[in-house]
């Protein structure tokens, strides 16, 4: 492994020699002479270059020595140069002093600084001049231009998985069967379930592809993925699972106890039967991982499950796990699959040539039958030439097992990707890569591995984020959901390659090396022990705190409390070469940063999470490329912070942003501003001029207080026209101003905000011109409709909100996929909609678009809001692609056809406040029938009714057998549906909850008579709510005193809520009291009891209730009467 670590000095080292090239030589001046300066230029640092090159590549063992001593004279004289340039910066700030003086002061630099440029570049010039006698390498190394090649990106293959459906199988039977469930007693426990194998074998994946199985996605209401590791740290895990079940970051709880609790109440409350996926399981402690396990044995329900993945078998026996599933060799067919999916692609049915397909199959034999050694190296060899082919063969010794595949698929890797991706050893493994800018491109910024031609209009951030794809594409990361992963074993090599310079604090980790030059501290461990040596290492360069959580880092447990900021303040005063620091975490006392922070003269890159407020002499960092701060009390921004010109971002917060910078636009490198707010009396400072010379600026730019500027002129001077790489552009007038406000005004300042063609995205908020500017016209001479928008051809999306005085929009960019409208009520009309829009949501328009709806065949969104238009939804049934409907405050809505409630693609459907509509009886005939011709039953989730009075008949939800989440609100009328009542219905009418075959979830409702409704006598033996989990019911529009009625009381009697868990009444004002059965709910675990102010007292609870919560406005006497009730919580 140490011939390993030391290939990487080569691509390590080689940019520094690029810059020293570039920048140093000409500080000599007439320090060196010409002669001498040319040959070091011309001669010297390229041989360098090249051995680098070759060192790289072939590792020879008689370079180390040489290569070592050349690494730390390079980065000694990287410091002084960047040392220089801090000098350089610095003295080009002061503006206010003459040009002759600034050059008397330039001359006059320091001698210490210049003298010690000059002593450590003679120095690394004599260390150089050692490579005459390897120029043999050189000359004796083959193929040199092979490796000098940077082949172009090629897509990632997708994720193949072949020769696993037997086992997957097994597994899913097993996991969904109802065989081997808990039982009864105190010792019953979640069965757990293992699969086994060597690394590299394809646990994980699957694992995945068991997770992501149909039958496992019916069977599980909820399902969490953590990853593990080496140590088992049952503490850290709880909060990953926590976080799992949430999506937000755990609570900020030092207390495993408290976890516990917090993890069992979120059992009980989110999930009826849960899915526990443990990936990378090491632990053979059976009683460390039965407590551990605690809240999933006490909450879980049963037909819950857990799944890990581990490498021993011995792990399998020591935690008793109920069911192992060896991984087993693939089949030869199956391995030679998936070797060539990932070596040619879809292209693998042409490839014909017998010599290739012959090579394939030697290499294929030497890969052992590993999936993720198939992976690695048939992603490298993807779209080589037989040539390369016969050159890998030729590594047949490295290449017989996993570890030896990878390293070769590593070293293949041009050296700017070999230096990337070392880096990331300083993530923990298992770590989920959720934002690509802070894990990796800003980190490679900031270290100074991203190279670009100082002509390229490609930015640093492109070519990071090309750098990224390129990994990706060669798998040393794998894309998960919308995070990334790394596997473990190129974890390892990341190590392995890395351990001379990075070192990772976690667990119980070894001493630190002294020549660590890249330090993280993963999930609070204390260090206090380790800082004595932490701060000898004087040539640190990054201090990163992460944390394995998908949210959260964390510094508190990092060291004491008290010692924070003190250890903070050490970390300034000692690590002057700190390129990257980022103290990530929150604090139970904010974190103060104060002057001398000032003293990292070299700092590229700067985040904090929490601190009390940001110190002026942030702007004495004049390297500083990215400055994060997520939370800052003050919200201040330091006034000289426009002196940092290398300033790329500043952000983090809502408040700390690039735009609060006085006379940001001077810094002209900065890639986002944040939300940008035009002032109304120091348009000196923060005047719109500011945007026209941020060329650089991408993604969202949104400019609020147009109103606050003038004239065309005034805003033309921000120039949008010329930022190619802004992709969405939102531009806002104040609103509340425009009655003061000449519409014509804001037509000039539209028409000089005119963007690139580019743009994508246009939102416009508050303008109140008539009319959209001509630069919506391929020519401002034309006015033909058609070629509105011509000049936008890019736009996919636009939205025009609240410009009430806008009267028309000729046409529509042809590639819109979104469009939304809202408040522009003088808007008389909208052009021929684009067939292939996908999203609309119109708002408070008075224009009639029902029958241009029906053409929209790509449409999947639809929101229509407050439209007195709108008296009938009648869509055709070429809308195959729609699955969310919203119909919000349609006061004239009389009827909504059968074509999109029975829509076979429909998932959603929200109608609220339609107070006139109804369904009428032939209607309810038609649905009748409709649900008898062969209809599947759809694919409908989520059915919410609020606020419609009129509505007697709530369609035929028999049929929706799909239906997860039903609420009906503010309807009184369906009240009549039961048996032989009214509703026009008669004797034969369905009921309007759906049947026994539902997968009926969750329901809310706000009166009680339509629980009878949902359980006539005819149907009590059927169960029909036997898959019911959450009941709510609210029912705050009356208070006079209404109780249960006997049928009502005895859907609780006949214990149809079999699976009930969770029953809510909430603001039920003449409620009485509860269900005098309510003992019989033996699923029952929560019970809310919210501002119901007539129940005195309770009736008798089931015994599996957990928890009882009495919320505000409830009768005094209850707390009297259960206040010692260890269940029952009272606020």
């Amino acid at each position: 492994m140490e011939k390993i670590a030391l290939s990487l000095v080569g691509p390590i080292v080689s940019p520094i020699f690029s810059k020293l090239q570039n920048s140093a030589l000409p500080y000599f001046g007439g320090d060196i002479t010409e002669e001498e300066l040319q040959h070091l230029q011309n001669t010297i640092l390229p041989k360098i270059k090249a051995v680098l090159l070759v060192a790289a590549a072939k590792n020879e063992a008689v370079l180390q020595p040489w290569l070592v001593t050349l690494k730390e004279a390079a980065y000694e004289a990287e410091d002084v140069l960047d040392m220089y340039e801090y000098q350089r910066l610095k003295e080009a700030q002061v503006s206010s002093v003459p040009k002759f003086i600034k050059k008397l002061k330039e001359k006059a630099r320091p001698f210490s600084l210049k003298t010690e440029l000059k002593d450590t570049m003679e120095k690394l010039i004599k260390i150089a001049h050692g490579i005459d006698q390897f120029t043999s390498i050189i000359s004796n190394f083959p193929n040199q231009d092979l490796m000098n090649q940077q082949p172009p990106t090629v897509s990632s293959p997708t994720s193949l998985v072949i020769g696993r459906d037997h086992e997957r199988d097994s597994i899913v039977n097993m996991m969904i069967s109802a065989a081997n469930e808990p039982g009864t007693s105190s010792e019953s426990r979640i069965p757990v379930l293992a699969i086994y194998g060597i690394g590299g074998a394809g646990k994980t994946t699957l694992a995945q592809l068991i997770n992501k199985d149909p039958r496992v996605e019916k069977h599980f209401d909820t399902k969490m993925w953590v990853h593990v590791s080496r140590i088992f740290d049952a503490r850290a895990i709880t909060k990953k699972i926590i976080e799992s079940i949430s999506k937000d970051e755990c609570p900020h709880v030092e207390s495993f106890d408290v976890l516990q609790s917090i993890l069992k109440n979120m059992l009980l409350l989110k999930s009826k039967k849960c899915l526990l996926v443990l990936d990378d399981v090491w632990c053979l402690d059976k009683e460390r991982w039965d407590q551990m396990l605690i809240p999933f044995n006490e909450a879980g329900e049963t037909g819950s499950r857990i799944l890990i993945t581990c490498r021993a078998e011995e792990v399998t026996s020591k935690l008793e796990v109920d069911h192992s599933f060896p991984l087993a060799e693939l089949e030869d067919n199956d391995y030679w699959s998936i070797f060539m999916h990932y070596s040619f692609g879809d292209a693998k049915k042409d490839i014909t040539d017998p010599q290739l397909l012959e090579l394939a199959r030697e290499i294929m034999k030497k890969l052992s039958k590993s999936p993720l050694a198939a992976r690695m190296v048939g992603s490298s060899l993807r779209g080589k030439d037989v040539g390369y082919w016969k050159q890998t063969l030729q590594r047949r010794d490295m290449l017989k097992d996993t570890l030896g595949a990878l390293y070769w698929s590593f070293e293949l890797l041009p050296p700017c990707l070999q230096r990337c991706f070392a880096l990331c050893s300083l993530y923990p493994k298992g770590y989920y890569f959720m934002n690509i800018k802070e894990d990796f491109v800003r980190l490679w910024i900031a270290q100074g591995f991203i190279e670009v031609p100082s002509n390229s209009t490609v930015t640093l951030e492109d070519e990071a984020m090309h750098y990224f794809n390129e990994l990706l594409s060669k798998s040393f990361f794998q894309k998960k959901y919308h995070w990334y992963e790394m596997h473990d074993l190129l974890h390892d090599l990341a190590e392995n390659v890395s351990k001379d310079y990075c070192f990772r604090i976690e667990d119980d980790c070894q001493r630190i090396p002294a020549n660590v030059m890249h330090l993280s501290v993963v999930d609070n461990k204390d260090i206090s022990s380790h800082l004595p040596n932490i701060f000898k290492l004087i040539n640190l360069r990054t201090l990163i705190i992460v944390s394995r959580s998908i949210e959260q880092d964390d510094i508190s447990g990092f060291i004491q409390q008290d010692d924070i900021s003190g250890f903070i303040q050490q970390v300034f005063m000692k690590f002057k070469k700190l390129r990257m620091l980022h103290l990530g975490g929150r604090y139970d006392k904010l974190l103060k940063l104060d002057k001398s922070v000032g003293g990292l003269k070299l700092l590229r890159y700067l985040q904090v999470r929490e601190v009390e407020e940001l110190p002026e002499s942030l702007d004495k960092l004049y390297h500083l490329q990215f400055l994060v701060i997520h939370k800052s009390i003050k919200n201040e921004v330091p006034q000289e912070l426009n002196k940092l010109i290398n300033l790329r971002y500043v952000g983090g917060g809502n408040e700390i942003r690039a735009s609060k910078i006085p006379l940001f636009g001077k810094l002209t490198s900065l890639q986002e501003i944040g939300r940008y707010e035009v002032s109304t009396t120091n348009k000196k400072q923060f005047g719109i001029g500011q945007l026209k010379n941020l060329q650089q600026l991408r993604g969202t730019l949104r400019i609020d207080g147009l109103e606050n500027v003038k004239d065309k002129a005034e805003a033309s001077e921000a120039l949008l026209k010329e930022k190619k790489h802004v992709e969405s552009l939102e531009l806002h007038w104040e609103e509340r101003w425009s009655l003061e406000r000449d519409g014509s005004m804001d037509e000039e300042v539209l028409e000089a905000l005119q963007p690139h063609p580019n743009l994508g995205a246009l939102m416009l908020e508050g303008y109140k011109g008539v009319r959209l500017p001509k630069w919506t016209r391929e020519d401002g001479s034309l006015s033909s409709s058609d070629l509105y928008f011509v000049n936008l051809g890019c736009m996919h999306s636009l939205e025009i909100v609240c410009c009430r005085n806008l009267q028309e929009i000729p046409s529509l960019p042809r590639m819109l996929e979104r469009l939304v409208i809202k408040g522009c009520e003088n808007l008389s009309e909208l052009p021929l909609l684009p067939l292939g829009l996908k999203v609309l949501d119109l708002q408070g328009v008075g224009f009639d678009l029902e029958r241009g709806l029906k053409v929209l065949t790509s449409l999947t969104h639809l929101t229509l809001t407050k439209l007195p238009w709108l008296t009938s939804l009648l869509l055709g049934p070429n809308l195959t692609a729609l699955e969310d409907v919203r119909i919000e405050n349609c006061e004239n809505l009389r009827s909504i056809g059968n074509s999109l409630v029975y829509s076979s693609s429909l998932k959603s459907l929200y109608i609220t406040d339609c107070p006139k509509l109804t369904v009428q009886q032939q209607q309810q005939q038609q649905q009748q029938q409709q649900a008898d011709d062969h209809w599947g039953g759809g694919v409908m989730e989520r059915l919410h009714v609020t606020g419609c009075p009129e509505l007697t008949w709530l369609w035929n939800l028999n049929c929706f057998t799909s239906v997860r989440e039903l609420t009906v609100k503010g309807c009184p009328k369906l009240t009549l549906i039961k048996s032989g009542g009214g509703g026009g219905g008669g004797a034969d009418s369905l009921s309007p909850m759906p049947s026994s075959s539902s997968s009926l979830y969750a329901v809310t409702i706000d009166d009680l008579s339509l629980l009878t409704a949902a359980l006539p006598p005819r149907r009590r033996e059927c169960c029909c709510l036997n898959s019911l989990w959450s009941l709510t019911i609210e029912d705050s529009t009356k208070d006079e005193e209404k109780a249960f009625t006997a049928e009502q009381e005895e859907l609780f009697q006949h214990h149809h809520l079999t699976s009930l868990t969770r029953l809510a009444f909430i603001f039920c004002l003449g409620l009485p009291s509860l269900p005098a059965n309510l003992e019989n709910l033996s699923s029952l675990r929560v019970l809310y009891i919210l501002g119901c102010p007539k129940i005195e007292s309770l009736p008798n609870l089931p015994a599996s209730l957990e928890t009882l919560f009495i919320w505000g406005g409830c009768h005094p006497r209850l707390k009297e009467k259960y206040g010692n009730d260890e269940r029952i919580n009272f606020h």
